[in-house]
């Protein structure tokens, strides 16, 4: 840790002893977040779009009901 250290600019022991608290609060946490596993990185929007994904199934339109307005070949020829 922290073995020797000097504080300048006149400090008096209240704020040296407040420096060196801060230092080595900082200094434990750095120790502690390199101890820890790293992360996996997030995949972001350009890696996931060439990801499979669920598709939607299609829309289904009913059949209209057409009874009575069809058209045959009898009728078309009929009227002339």
């Amino acid at each position: 840790m922290i073995d020797n250290v000097e504080v300048a600019g006149g400090a008096d022991p209240l704020v040296t002893a407040a420096i060196l608290a801060a230092v080595t609060r900082l200094e434990e946490e750095r120790t502690a977040l390199a101890a820890a596993p790293r992360k996996r990185p997030l995949r972001g929007r350009w890696v996931l779009s060439g990801r499979p994904r669920e598709v939607a199934p299609p829309i289904v339109r009913p059949a209209p009901n057409t009874e009575g307005w069809s058209v045959t070949s009898d009728e078309s020829e009929g009227d002339n």
